[in-house]
């Protein structure tokens, strides 16, 4: 007994003298360049890429990110930028100019005028060996540069979300990767759908779709406008544009001045309704009401021409239940020349009261929104 109490004595006092011990370690990493094997990049999205992966990383409580110009000097001399190659080495070299236990490395290549395909993986500095590698697909604009280096960077780190304020708590649950439990919170306010406490029975998992042979297939209408297919039932159906658009809800310059649209039902919920043309309803209700001028989201839709409108909630829902259960939809999208599916959230018609309207994740449900800011847009139109 006298030498468990000794032996945990000492492993307290050893504690306490490393306080170190008493807390998770911070990890750091160091980003190198963005490697562009064929020089198809340019410099300003090299950048961009570079940056906002550093942020990403910065941002979540228990990391430390390594951005640093003399990181650049040393590769350069080995002529890692361009082969994108690096020995066990210069790994750990690199570790202890740094004082990183990890290694970032992006190479970005460009798909088509719009569109960059980007692959990143974590090296340990002291094995040399890849820990965690995942790629994404983005449009080459800074919006969806930043939504794209914030989805791989909490694929990379294992994480359900990267915060946007560094000064946020870490509240979540790993989702994968190597790094261990980590931060999951939103900057906003009920971003994240809400998890079945421990006492209540979780939904059931829902089936992927077994999805008809059209969905992701060019629809071109007689007006000569194009769209991709994201649902079919007999000979009726939804297209997606192949553009995309930033814009408030409403137009004010305060959200208490936005109004509220009497032919629209106030249902918070309204991402769980699914009505194949609700969306046509609400638009005619929202630009009657308010104008043009003033409901751009609604107005930017209707433009691609006759038929064409801000889809409810319920129904980009299932665009991206559809998108995230297969390709089809995002392939359909690059090989007809549009703008792919980003990590975002998108404008709905469906409004909660006169100062919100409900937005919908690319990665499932949805949150109320102030009108008044913008938030990515993708008309629909029915057929």
């Amino acid at each position: 007994m006298k030498k468990l109490r000794l032996l945990t004595a000492v492993l307290l006092v050893t504690m306490l003298a490393v306080p170190g011990m008493l807390q998770a370690q911070v990890k750091k990493i160091a980003i190198l360049e963005t490697v562009d094997r064929d020089n198809s990049v340019t410099y300003a999205v090299k950048l961009m890429l570079r940056s906002n992966l550093a942020k990403a990383i910065a941002n979540t409580p228990g990391y430390e990110a390594y951005d640093r110009t003399d990181i650049d000097a040393i590769m350069g001399e080995q002529n890692f930028q361009r082969t994108g190659m690096v020995s066990d080495a210069q790994i750990k070299k690199l570790g202890e100019m740094t004082g990183a236990q990890y290694i970032l490395v992006a190479e970005a290549a460009k798909v088509d005028d719009k569109n960059v395909f980007i692959t990143a993986k974590i090296l340990n500095v002291e094995t040399a060996k890849t820990e965690m590698t995942d790629n994404v697909l983005m449009s080459a604009t800074p919006s969806d540069i930043q939504n794209g280096c914030e989805s791989l960077a909490k694929k990379l780190l294992g994480v359900a979300s990267i915060p946007r304020n560094s000064g946020q708590q870490n509240t979540g649950e790993k989702k994968g990767g190597f790094f261990g439990s980590i931060a999951n919170a939103f900057s906003k306010k009920d971003k994240e759908p809400a998890q079945p406490k421990q006492n209540q029975t979780p939904a059931p998992q829902q089936p992927l779709f077994q999805l008809p042979a059209d969905i992701g297939k060019l629809m071109t209408f007689p007006d000569g406008t194009k769209g991709i297919i994201f649902y079919k039932e007999g000979d009726h159906g939804l297209a997606i544009s192949m553009d995309r658009g930033e814009y408030p809800w409403e137009t004010a310059k305060r959200p208490r001045d936005c109004g509220d649209i009497a032919a629209i039902p106030n249902n918070e919920g309204d991402d769980k309704n699914f009505q194949a043309g609700l969306g046509a309803t609400h638009t005619t209700a929202i630009l009657q009401q308010l104008g043009t001028a003033s409901a751009q989201a609604a107005a930017w839709c209707v433009n691609h021409g006759n038929g064409w409108y801000l889809p409810s909630a319920g129904e980009l829902a299932y665009l991206f239940k559809v998108a995230n259960s297969a390709q089809a939809v995002n392939n359909g999208l690059l090989q007809n020349g549009g703008y792919p599916l980003s990590d975002s959230w998108y404008w709905s018609s469906s409004e909660v009261n006169n100062q919100e309207a409900l937005n919908v994740s690319s990665r499932g449900g949805a949150s109320t929104e102030n009108k008044i800011n913008p938030v990515t847009v993708r008309a629909v139109r029915s057929f």
